[in-house]
């Protein structure tokens, strides 16, 4: 007997077909959280962090970077990654405030790099995707310029300069954002945090420093966030958490922004930012 197969039928059938559905040209989506957890996440006082992991798997993403895994294990922080569907997960350090990366897929090439830094970052490379978690330092300007030179020659040396994808809290502000802090009140908050505790050394001669973010975009690596069309400065107050990526996946980029909802809003003094992508 022989079929007849009506156009409905036909289209159906074709969509039906293993990779169809992936996107155009057969792209599959991908999604990268950041996410500053704030020490461990210890306002999720479930046993596991439950209800962290509940969130993390709604949201689905490919790839998490985590910034203030304190008090994790590299054990402890594969469960906890396993809880949410990532069989993949590699801890800086178990000391301070760790970084980390877990993931759907195979971490290889890993890097964790501690010395001459505050707090450090993890690297790792991910389906092709080389991936920095950083944490800079929140109280000293000078520190933070010398951390991410140290990245960005790590970058430089760890070449080409294709599929790199960098976040993490940056603890300062990009010029990108300074019509945003142009009311001077981040300036004036900054002074007078500095005159209560003189060990911090957050502005430049009284001025907002952006020289970390300046040689980000400098060395040509694009503010993943401001690709969207969705992104509002009036959709945060001082940010410090960001995504960025090399010129090549600007065209890949389909999304990216903060996350805030109920569980945002509560557990953690930071948004998370996410992006996705066509691989």
């Amino acid at each position: 007997m022989k079929l007849k197969y009506t156009g409905i039928m036909l289209f159906a059938l074709i969509m039906a077909l293993p990779g169809f559905a992936k996107g155009k040209r057969g792209k599959q989506a991908m999604k990268i959280i950041s996410y500053n957890i704030e020490y461990g996440m210890r306002a999720d006082t479930t046993a596991g962090k439950t209800v962290f992991a509940t969130w993390m798997r709604n949201q689905n993403p490919d790839i998490v970077c985590l910034q203030e895994a304190n008090k994790f294990t590299q054990k402890s922080l594969e469960a906890l990654a396993a809880s949410y569907g990532h069989p993949y997960a590699v801890l800086q350090k178990e000391k301070g405030f760790p970084t980390a990366i877990t993931s759907k897929y195979p971490i290889v090439n890993i890097m964790k790099v501690e010395d001459n830094m505050w707090h450090g970052f993890v690297m790792g490379t991910v389906n092709g995707y080389h991936i920095i978690s950083l944490h800079l330092s929140p109280h000293r300007y000078e520190s933070r310029q010398l951390d991410i030179d140290l990245i960005l020659e790590t970058i430089r040396q760890n070449g080409p300069f294709e599929k790199w994808i960098i976040m993490g809290d940056f603890n300062s502000v990009s010029p990108v954002d300074a019509k945003k802090y142009s009311d001077g009140r981040l300036a004036d908050r900054l002074r007078k945090e500095e005159e209560k505790r003189p060990a911090l050394k957050n502005l430049v001669n009284g001025e907002i420093d952006y020289s970390v973010h300046q040689r980000i975009l400098d060395f040509g690596f694009i503010d993943s966030a401001r690709l969207d069309k969705n992104f509002s400065e009036k959709n945060f107050g001082t940010r410090i958490d960001f995504i960025y990526i090399s010129p090549d996946l600007k065209s890949a980029f389909t999304g990216g922004n903060f996350i805030t909802d109920d569980f945002t809003k509560k557990y953690s003094d930071h948004r998370p930012v996410y992006m996705t992508w066509g691989k």
